[in-house]
């Protein structure tokens, strides 16, 4: 698939479910109750117009087939004919058998790794569309502390693939660890540079090096006095040698 191609899926996607969202936006409304003089509260709810009851139902209907039973079809087909072909995919050249076996549990790994992601949606997204839909049959009584639990396991689904993939993919656990080695690294030069602030912790100078240090300092004033052909000027070389 080309980048240009791979764009216009993703743009697809995205208006094809800010569609699906409209009739939610748009039939939403801000009742005021009062329930005593003290007590007044403010929810935005659902107002669909007349039959508002079987509206709702189709909406939540339309809603269960397009947003989880679609997507977990299109899943489901497009992972087991991407496990299929990798099933029967072959190695090129020849190879012992100890290799045919470590290929064929890395593909049985990859096999595996699909069909979880799918799995994973599957469940996580089925409680809160079976709730929703048995809300707006009125089957069961609402209850806002199962629908928002229901909710959160819903949108928690994408926070378990990365575990799925670090798990069972060997490749995406080094490239994992190799990012994590890199950044542990990072901190260590960063820390070893960063200069000390305090005065009391400066390194002092051994003995050797200040030797050195007045070594070399009186070896360049001898070569001056070598090289000019006047007298140097002892009092402007004391305090360079004084400062080194």
């Amino acid at each position: 698939m080309s980048t240009a191609r791979g764009v216009a899926c993703i743009a697809f996607i995205w208006i094809m479910a800010s569609c699906f969202s409209l009739p939610h936006a748009i039939y939403q409304k801000l009742f005021t109750f009062s329930y005593s003089k003290d007590t007044i509260r403010s929810l935005c709810v659902h107002d669909f117009p007349d039959p508002a009851d079987l509206y709702w139902k189709y909406i939540d209907l339309a809603t269960l087939i397009l947003l989880y039973v679609l997507p977990l079809l299109i899943i489901s087909v497009a992972y087991t004919t991407v496990a299929k072909r990798l099933w029967r995919r072959n190695t090129i050249g020849d190879v012992t058998t100890e290799q045919y076996f470590a290929h064929k549990r890395k593909k049985k790994t990859t096999i595996k790794m699909l069909m979880m992601v799918v799995v994973v949606f599957a469940v996580c997204w089925f409680p809160l569309n079976c709730y929703v839909v048995l809300i707006s049959s009125q089957t069961i009584r609402s209850s806002h502390a199962l629908y928002f639990t229901f909710h959160w396991f819903a949108m928690s689904s994408t926070c378990y693939n990365p575990f799925i993939y670090c798990w069972l993919n060997e490749k995406f656990r080094s490239e994992l660890k190799y990012l994590m080695n890199i950044c542990k690294k990072k901190q260590r030069v960063e820390e070893h540079m960063l200069p000390s602030t305090d005065p009391g912790h400066r390194t002092a100078w051994s003995e050797s090096n200040r030797n050195y240090t007045r070594a070399k300092a009186s070896q360049s004033l001898r070569s001056t006095s070598n090289i000019q052909s006047g007298k140097t000027d002892i009092s402007a070389v004391e305090p360079i040698v004084a400062v080194t």
